[in-house]
């Protein structure tokens, strides 16, 4: 991929303490997605200067790499000239305002106008607590999105993931953090000197509810803990097996998890039901069965194994019991994860001594590059699953990466102050 000249730093703009711990760089562009102009916001009140949030929802519909979103300079009336934009080969506009009505409180309202249909497709108004723009731009992303391509967003949604910060004496901290799904309002909450690994958000939709799974060797060996980040309850620890207890992933319903352990000596897959403690041996075999991950109806289980010699993906039966290789390309597939829809996988791949990330057509084996990368890992969808997550290695530092499952576009967030990495994406949050 070539690197554009095209940066969108995502910067600390003045909302309540959202602060930016990553930065944004578009890598590809595909010029050929969906034209709209997103309008500034019509501004009201001495404390609605600050409030303009159309570069919040030009940000998230640019990174989708569904569309091509210009912000003109002059601002544009909800009486939009149909005519005028089709001349310019626009086919959506975004026009708002944003009144104060008290100190803490606005009242918000935007429209989208159809150019083409010369229709307005809807005018939402709201009432918003000056801590709630960025979410409310994010909710509103996701309601242009779904309006003009008839398909769910993936902005008002939450990402984690790992930092690795090393100070003056070569001592390393590692931090656990969640953000939205723009890095913005970062929280790292867990900060240890020992390694924190494989971060994974359970399906529930409720902040209340939501819990992040995670390895983490505070206690000098591989353990699996589950942390509530929106509640004040303790952080969960499993039960000690025997051996390493790694590779955790959510089933479906939010009630168990698949790991991995050597408890007999063997690396196996288990599942472990939270409330009974219940563990279930999945998988039994004398080769090494790791990085389980389940499909959305929780039928199947996607896993890597050595079991043919070669590092593959194979795909569990959950009904039958019958275990079938889903991967037959190359010589080393992993970390495979189902897209949402449950009819691919993303990937590593490992082309000669590259890795990068792919995705396969579970029916007809169709394995496609999504990267030309030297060292990418730990793939995940985004919860429509029109981008995946990544992370990756460029000239020596470690960096998340998003491409457009369509190969649209893709960018990167590199971090400022270290190495990131291990990102995993939340599902939908409760509206």
């Amino acid at each position: 991929m070539k690197l554009i000249k095209l940066f969108i730093v995502f910067i600390a703009l003045s909302f309540g303490a959202a602060q930016a711990v990553l930065e944004v760089t578009v890598v590809k562009k595909d010029e050929n997605a969906f034209p709209i102009i997103v309008s500034h916001f019509e501004l009201t009140g001495k404390g609605a200067q600050d409030k303009d949030i159309s570069k919040i929802i030009q940000a998230n519909l640019e990174r989708s790499g569904r569309f091509n979103v210009v912000i003109p300079d002059i601002i544009i009336s909800q009486n939009v000239d149909a005519q005028h934009w089709k001349h310019q080969n626009i086919e959506a506009v975004v026009t708002g305002n944003i009144d104060q009505q008290s100190e803490k409180i606005y009242k918000l309202s935007v429209s989208l106008f159809d150019v083409y249909s010369n229709k307005q497709l809807f005018t939402k108004t709201t009432r918003v607590h000056v801590s709630g723009f960025r979410k409310v731009a994010h909710q509103l992303s996701d309601h242009i999105y779904e309006a003009l391509l008839g398909e769910s967003g993936s902005f008002n949604t939450l990402l984690t993931y790992v930092t690795v910060t090393t100070d003056a004496k070569g001592n390393k901290e590692y931090r656990l953090n969640i953000s939205d799904s723009d890095a913005m309002n970062v929280k790292s909450r867990i900060k240890l000197k020992t390694p924190i690994l494989s971060p994974v958000w359970s399906p529930d939709r409720s902040y209340e509810h939501k819990k992040i799974a995670y390895v983490s060797f505070e206690n000098g060996r591989s353990e699996v803990f589950v942390w509530h980040p929106y509640t004040r309850r303790k952080i969960e620890k499993l039960p000690r097996f025997d051996g390493i207890a790694s590779a955790p992933s959510w089933h479906p319903d939010g009630k168990s998890l698949v790991l991995t352990l050597s408890k007999d000596g063997n690396k196996d897959i288990y599942s472990y039901t939270l409330a009974d403690k219940k563990l279930t041996q999945l998988t039994h075999n004398p080769s090494i069965d790791t990085e389980a991950s389940y499909s959305p109806d929780g039928t199947q289980l996607a896993f890597t194994s050595n079991r043919s010699g070669q590092v593959q993906i194979y795909i569990k039966n959950l009904s039958t019991g019958k275990i079938n290789r889903a991967t037959f390309e190359g010589r080393y597939n992993a970390k495979a994860v189902f897209s949402p829809d449950g009819k691919s996988l993303a990937m590593v791949h490992r082309v000669d001594n590259d890795y990068r990330i792919a995705m396969l057509d579970i029916k007809t084996k169709d394995l496609s590059m999504m990267t030309n990368n030297e060292l990418d890992e730990s793939p995940y969808f985004s919860p429509n699953g029109d981008m995946i997550i990544f992370a990756t290695n460029r000239n020596n530092k470690n960096l998340l990466s998003v491409v457009s499952v369509e190969g649209n576009r893709s960018y990167e967030l590199s971090s400022q102050t270290g190495e990131v990495r291990e990102p995993n994406w939340s599902t939908y949050l409760e509206k």
